[in-house]
């Protein structure tokens, strides 16, 4: 079973939760792990992308957003927003409504959680979801 992190953020702005991806990516990444970070639509995996283009000066995230055929070769950080093409990586940062139904296939799933009531019914739901299929589960407060 997979451990699944729920990160409680107080903001509610969906930026904030772009931001925090790229945190939660370039912790991973610093550890080794390949990260497939998924999101609901195209547009949102280009933000993402941009973003962290630019993340941090000092440093780069080599990261590639995925295309319909998948990678072009080995990287460390995919985006994208397909499921019939994730490709193999340790981390699911995940930033899509769903994902419950290709979750066994990451060591570790991070769910992102604004501070809105939708988002926040959401993250409960997806919480059942994670728990009913025996996944190992923890909760983070961010400030």
């Amino acid at each position: 079973m997979s451990k699944v992190n729920f990160y409680a953020l107080k903001d509610q702005r969906e930026d904030a939760r772009l931001v925090f991806a790229c945190r939660l990516a370039e912790k991973a990444s610093s550890l080794g792990h390949k990260i497939h970070i998924h999101t609901d639509t195209q547009e949102e995996a280009r933000r993402l992308d941009d973003l962290l283009w630019q993340f941090r000066p000092e440093s780069f995230l080599p990261h590639q957003l995925l295309t319909e055929s998948g990678p072009d070769g080995p990287v460390l950080i995919t985006i994208g927003h397909q499921t019939d093409t994730l490709p193999p990586a340790e981390v699911l940062i995940n930033l899509s409504s769903t994902g419950a139904s290709f979750s066994d296939q990451f060591a570790i799933i991070n769910e992102i959680v604004l501070g809105d009531d939708a988002s926040l019914r959401a993250g409960r739901e997806s919480y059942r979801v994670y728990r009913d299929a025996g996944h190992e589960l923890t909760s983070h407060r961010i400030s």
